[in-house]
């Protein structure tokens, strides 16, 4: 059975085909054909390849800028932040010299007091040794 669909034939080269001759033309016309699909496959992975590569180093800068702006606005809020402890402790600084100043004002008007009520003793007494 195989053998009766099977035809040999001659080409234009009188080399001995199988297949006749118009499907060995299609049959290379397809082959042609094939290679070329490939090749323009392949320059298609080529192009996708390059430009994946391209997308990924891109997505690895975007990536590194905003891991810096991520770390650059948690700068800032802490700046802000410092500057808030900063300034309380200031504040608190100045209100215990002011504190400080308030007693030393009040020990020099207690020690004022007190040598003006020793110089009146003093006084009192030259007077009544006179």
């Amino acid at each position: 059975m195989a053998a009766e669909k099977i035809s040999i034939t001659f080409d234009d080269n009188n080399n001995i085909r199988v297949l006749e001759a118009g499907l060995f033309n299609d049959c290379q016309m397809m082959q042609t054909e094939a290679y070329e699909f490939i090749n323009k496959m392949k320059k298609f992975d080529e192009m996708v390849g390059s430009l994946v590569d391209v997308l990924d180093s891109q997505a690895v800068k975007i990536e590194q800028e905003k891991l810096r702006a991520v770390g650059i606005r948690n700068q800032l809020e802490n700046e802000a932040e410092n500057r808030k402890i900063k300034q309380q402790e200031l504040e608190q600084l100045i209100n215990e010299k002011r504190a400080e100043l308030e007693r030393y004002l009040y020990q020099l008007e207690s020690l004022m007091k007190v040598e003006e009520d020793q110089r009146k003793l003093i006084e009192r007494l030259r007077n009544n040794e006179a």
